[in-house]
């Protein structure tokens, strides 16, 4: 499996390469907070978002 994908120009994007069913998958970062990756059985189960605020 090969996988390309562009930089983007302002974002952060989270790159998952998921082995196990054999997937790719693009997840953009908050801008600030917590991007978690959860994992189930050793695959990717979901991708959790918790964005806060600097002061």
């Amino acid at each position: 499996m090969t996988v390309s994908h562009p930089v983007v120009p302002g974002k952060v994007l989270v790159l998952v390469i998921d082995g196990v069913q054999g997937k790719a998958k693009v997840a953009e970062a908050v801008e600030h907070g917590f991007t978690i990756i959860e994992t189930a059985k050793g695959k990717t189960a979901r991708i959790k978002y918790e964005e806060s605020e600097l002061f």
